[in-house]
């Protein structure tokens, strides 16, 4: 187990720096934060410190434990197992490998020699919190060694890092062991690259994979150099031309370099998007290359310690608590937050300035309630008709195995449990369903009915094209009072909860009856975010801490928000995997004989 209290050392460490009242008061309550919340400050203060003065080594060693300790949470992604598009033989040395792989760069596995950063010139990361950019996930991993690192180089040098050229500093807490940071061409938004831009970044890529040629291999031999879009996002390089730029110059560089040592080049992309361009470049080989057939369904192997655990816990469970949030449906392809999902399914709906289906939540100012049931006649039918899923089915057979008890309990409007199988019978949604609308007045308790009717009657009159009702007689209309009508979800004052008072029951007896009994139970907690922390999250870890160590917590997410309360973890009691639920699940699931779940 790991101490709370390493985490808490540092902090005060970092906060003693500053004399500012305002820190001084933060460190008064600094132990009543959650270690979560301790964690995110951890992060904030190591974004903006600078690397002068530098830190002690006793408060390096803590902040890497605690780095450490996380990383051990993350389910990471071994280079070996990505398997090649295309392949170059070279005589009398091993040949060379490109692949493309989408996710988190950070979370490639030590056997990946390095990482690519897209820095800026000053070579010191991002002192921005929030930003998302790679700069700021590659030095939060890594620790704040990375950047004292960078300010040593550039210090010696006595200047900034020029675009185009390229610097390798230790990865320190990231799985890889090297980072090679290069600086591309910055342009503005909307701009057309110049002629010199794109030989910048030609170079850019150029000057990394030489670097990538001078380190030493990995324990097995190989050097793998994982690339990502550099100059793209922030920097405002149009993608398509920077993906060609960059597909380009790698292979051309490998086919002009046969005595280079690099094994595998892994083009890294984040986004479903620029995941596609990349496939696109890459399926046709260039000449000398051949390329690699992949078989169906073939997905990269993973590590993860606390996988394990789990693993284990749920194969000694008596009973299972299933609690679903957003990130289950996500990782189902029901994203809320995915521009991909929205652009496919919305079209029509973008002119609103509606990116996401997220971005829908507390918009007011439709023209009109034909305009709005356009839309969410729209969304009520992409989730109607939403295919089942295999990662349902695995879910669902293996929960089938523990009987009556079993529950599920989802802060999901979607239905999709009961859609794939689930019984109803055994299902709680606090925050309400699509399968209903109401009285957004409210008039009347009972004023709710099935939103199916109403779903069928509009269907006929909604135009394909324009995703538009064509009638307003199809507009739902409370029955009792005549007002405007809503889903029935959880979106503010109005909610109707009558629809679900014997759900809460049903929830409510089998709690109740699951702690008495004592049965070895597991809260298995899928995708709950921190939107709505009182309905999934804080609940299930009162009840880990009321069950007087009967019932253990697994919470699987992905980001910051996947951990647990370290006390909870050290007390054995809790543990989590950061990752993709799709991708663990098969692995976390052990049927009741002890095998993995199909």
């Amino acid at each position: 187990m790991f101490p709370a209290s390493v985490l808490e050392r540092a902090l005060r460490a970092l906060l003693n720096e500053s004399p500012a009242i305002k820190t001084r008061r933060l460190q008064s309550y600094l132990g009543e934060l959650e270690s979560l919340e301790q964690l995110q400050l951890l992060r904030q203060l190591l974004c903006v410190r600078s690397p002068r003065p530098p830190l002690s080594r006793d408060v390096l060693e803590d902040i890497d434990a605690v780095l450490l300790q996380e990383r051990k949470h993350r389910i990471l992604t071994p280079g070996a197992s990505i398997r090649p598009i295309s392949t170059l033989d070279r005589q009398g040395r091993p040949s060379v490998n490109i692949k493309l792989w989408k996710g988190d760069i950070t979370t490639l596995a030590s056997d990946v020699t390095a990482i690519t950063n897209a820095a800026n010139s000053q070579m010191l990361g991002c002192f921005q919190p929030s930003h998302k950019c790679i700069d700021n996930v590659i030095h939060s991993w890594a620790g704040p060694r990375l950047r004292q690192e960078c300010f040593d180089i550039m210090s010696a040098t006595k200047g900034e890092l020029p675009v185009g050229d390229a610097v390798v500093t230790r990865g320190y807490c990231l799985p890889a062991p090297f980072v090679i940071h290069t600086v591309g061409p910055q342009l503005q938004r909307g701009d057309a690259p110049t002629e010199d831009e794109r030989q910048q970044l030609r170079q850019c890529y150029i000057s990394v994979l030489e670097e990538a040629d001078s380190l030493p291999a990995s324990s097995d031999g190989a050097k793998r150099v994982a690339i990502c879009g550099i100059s793209t996002g922030l920097f405002a390089f149009p993608t398509t031309v920077a993906a060609g730029i960059a597909v380009g110059t790698v292979y051309a560089w490998l086919a002009h370099h046969e005595d280079s040592s690099i094994t595998d080049v892994i083009f890294v992309t984040y986004t479903d998007e620029d995941h596609d361009i990349y496939s696109s470049l890459l399926e046709t080989p260039k000449p000398g290359w051949h390329s690699v057939a992949s078989p169906a369904n073939s997905q990269p192997r993973f590590q993860c310690d606390t996988l394990l655990i789990a693993r284990r816990w749920l194969q000694e469970a008596d009973a299972i608590i299933l609690s679903a949030g957003a990130g289950l449906s996500a990782a189902d392809g029901l994203d809320y937050t995915s521009p991909t999902l929205f652009r496919t399914h919305f079209p029509t709906f973008r002119q609103y300035g509606f990116n996401r289906l997220y971005d829908v939540f507390g918009f007011a100012d439709w023209p009109s309630e034909l305009d709005r049931w356009s839309y969410y006649f729209t969304h009520l039918e992409l989730v109607r008709s939403w295919p089942q899923s295999d990662m349902y089915k695995t879910l669902i057979a293996w929960l089938q195995k523990f009987g009556e008890d079993a529950h599920v309990r989802t802060s999901n409007a979607d239905g999709l449990f009961v859609a794939n199988g689930w019984p109803e019978e055994q299902t709680s949604t606090p925050q309400g369903q699509y399968a209903f609308l109401q009285c957004m007045a409210n008039c009347r308790p009972d004023s709710y009915w099935p939103s199916l009717p109403y779903l069928d009657a509009a269907r006929p009159l909604m135009d394909p094209a324009t995703q538009r009702l064509k009638d307003e007689s199809a507009v739902p209309t409370c029955q009792n009072c005549g007002g405007a009508m809503f889903i029935c979800v959880r979106a503010a004052s109005w909610f109707n909860d009558q629809p679900f008072h014997t759900g809460e029951t049903r929830w409510g007896n089998f709690k109740s009856r699951i702690l008495a009994s004592g049965k070895k139970t597991v809260i298995l907690e899928l995708g709950a975010g921190m939107n709505t922390p009182g309905v999934l999250r804080w609940p299930n870890e009162d009840i880990v801490r009321e069950s007087q160590g009967s019932v253990k917590l697994i919470r699987v997410g992905l980001g910051a928000h996947s951990g647990v309360q370290w006390d909870l973890e050290d007390e054995g009691l809790a543990t989590s995997i950061d990752g993709d639920i799709k991708m663990a699940l098969p692995h976390m699931l052990p049927s009741r004989d002890g095998r993995r779940a199909p």
